[in-house]
């Protein structure tokens, strides 16, 4: 099945920019970047607090040479426009010693192409994001957990999965 956009658009394998947004109103914006702990650059992807923040756009990739993104493929997801102190290429992943575990975090990634990741349809209007060890068949949802400093961290969670939409993202709105 093809992920679609929020328009009903089908999203682009490694072609096209989006948003992650929650799927419903009220829970905050789309996915960004902040700085947390003792790092230096930030390294840590965080849900935006305010709803009317579409966070930093992402570029989807997957191995199969589709032009688009299926569900239950694993996927690469790496942010368009990351500060300048993240070396690139900038992959999501989930370091083994982070401090929080399991928080996704931005940055070169042991694997050269790291297929960590897979979205999966949950209604008509929503989908959520997994991560899905290279060591394993199996995957985990992905939620929100605040931590002491207030920041909305997406980590693994068994339950309370993010549901979110994809937003296309255009040149001109990602200044």
């Amino acid at each position: 099945e093809i992920v679609l956009d929020q328009n009903g658009n089908p999203v682009r394998n490694s072609g096209g920019r989006y948003y992650i947004i929650p799927a419903f109103r009220g829970n905050g914006g789309g996915l960004t970047l902040t700085r947390v702990g003792s790092e230096t650059c930030p390294r840590t992807v965080v849900q935006a607090s305010s709803e009317h923040s579409n966070g930093l756009p992402v570029v989807i990739s997957a191995l199969p040479r589709s032009l688009f993104i299926s569900t239950s493929w694993r996927v690469t997801i790496r942010f368009v426009g990351a500060p300048t102190c993240i070396p690139e290429p900038s992959f999501w992943h989930i370091p083994q010693d982070s401090e929080l575990e399991g928080a996704v975090k931005v940055g070169a990634s042991d694997e050269r192409f790291p297929l960590e990741f897979r979205i999966e349809r949950v209604s008509e209007d929503a989908y959520k994001l997994m991560h899905c060890p290279s060591i394993s068949d199996s995957c985990r949802d992905l939620g929100i957990a605040i931590d002491e400093e207030g920041n909305r961290r997406l980590v693994v969670r068994d339950e309370n999965p993010l549901l979110v939409r994809f937003k296309k993202a255009n040149r001109d709105s990602e200044n």
